[in-house]
């Protein structure tokens, strides 16, 4: 029997790593026992009540897959917290013939143990609510008190005994710039790409985050330009989840934040950030639907891997990093859209030229006529 053991434990403190050391040793101790065979260890550091985990998603593919028997979890909450997640698990383990043992001795489809598996599954779920509610009680205190429930602090602060403070390095001063750059009419996405052309850090690196990128997004510039704490206040619990099984999240008016007012020095004067904000607001526009052009999502840059843009102006398609990014991401080359249309049309036509089956020929060629037409019709409305 070849036994898959899945191990997870929520947080990276000490204890839990601990944790996963104890859970391994307690599996070999029982796979050994029971004179199975160890196929993979499959360990995540991650709520049980999300499915994106990496390495459970590589169990469900290696299950699908047929390469093991029998998943080996401590207990059903260790696989999932959720009960929709629970039931699909089991059902994609019942579908390939896969048996689920817990050593808790709640669920051993080997032995017809899993008449209470619905139990567990709801049980487990009602647990993960509970422990969110009371989070996020809290939270909500701490919040009320003046203290900062973030887990990283804003671009420009660092935190210390859940307060803000002013950090010593540039950041500030590039948070300033952020917001004189907006008032001066640069809009995101050129705020960002001049961020990124001079190398300077981006929120995700100054926080130390494992996958942060060094290069800057509108998006990352609209969420500083939006920030209040900037001000010195404390604006918080601005949106809550819907519930603990999903990463959705609801916006709350402004009477349902908790607002505490000069809990920390400001980078930004009060006046500054209304202007800002008024700003952004006037600015919105609905944007017309994207046009879907021939080759668009199928057309990759062969230098850095990134989707190409349709640019109307030129008539083709540019690196989509470059056309975000600038040069410091990669380098400006195009392709005509009607010069590749030809090229493909080209190459259609001399593989048919080597097909000897004439009846063949004649149906395919009506085919390519008729995709030529279509081609050429498309290509002269985008020409004008």
């Amino acid at each position: 029997m070849k036994c898959a053991v899945y191990i997870r434990v929520s947080t990276n403190r000490e204890e839990q790593k601990t944790s996963l050391t104890n859970q391994k040793q307690l599996f070999e101790k029982c796979i050994q026992d029971n004179g199975w065979d160890l196929y993979d260890f499959y360990e995540d550091v991650e709520s049980g009540t999300k499915s994106k985990r990496k390495n459970l998603q590589r169990l469900i593919e290696d299950a699908k897959s047929k390469k093991f028997d029998v998943i080996l979890a401590k207990e059903l909450s260790r696989l999932a917290r959720s009960g929709q997640l629970s039931y699909q698990i089991r059902d994609i383990a019942e579908n390939n013939n896969i048996h689920i043992i817990t050593l808790d001795n709640a669920i051993n489809t080997m032995e017809g143990n899993a008449n209470m598996f619905g139990m567990y599954a709801w049980l487990y779920e009602q647990e993960s609510q509970r422990i969110s509610i009371r989070m996020k009680s809290a939270l909500k205190t701490k919040a009320q008190r003046g203290y900062f429930k973030g887990s990283f602090a804003p671009y420009g602060y660092y935190m210390k005994d859940k307060k803000l403070y002013i950090s010593e390095d540039n950041t500030p001063t590039i948070v300033k710039r952020i917001f004189k750059d907006y008032l001066s009419g640069k809009g995101f996405d050129r705020i960002a790409r001049e961020l990124y052309e001079e190398g300077i850090p981006t929120p995700g690196e100054v926080a130390g985050k494992s996958d942060a990128s060094d290069k800057w997004h509108g998006s990352s510039v609209r969420l500083i330009l939006e920030n209040p704490h900037y001000t010195g206040d404390l604006v918080q619990c601005r949106t809550e989840t819907i519930s603990v099984t999903t990463n959705k999240r609801n916006q709350k008016s402004k009477e349902e934040c908790i607002i505490i007012k000069g809990t920390h020095e400001p980078i930004i004067t009060q006046t500054d950030f209304k202007s800002v904000q008024q700003l952004i607001n006037s600015r919105k526009k609905i944007r017309p639907q994207q046009n879907t052009h021939l080759f668009t999502n199928i057309l990759f840059c062969s230098d850095c891997e990134h989707g190409m843009h349709f640019k109307k102006n030129r008539k083709g398609y540019v690196c989509g990093s470059f056309n975000k990014h600038g040069k410091k991401a990669c380098s400006d080359h195009i392709i005509r859209e009607a010069e590749l249309a030809n090229a493909i049309l080209s190459d259609i036509k001399f593989m048919l030229s080597n097909i000897k089956n004439e009846k063949f020929i004649s149906e395919i060629n009506k085919k390519v006529t008729t995709q030529k037409k279509k081609l050429e019709k498309e290509l002269k409305n985008y020409s004008k």
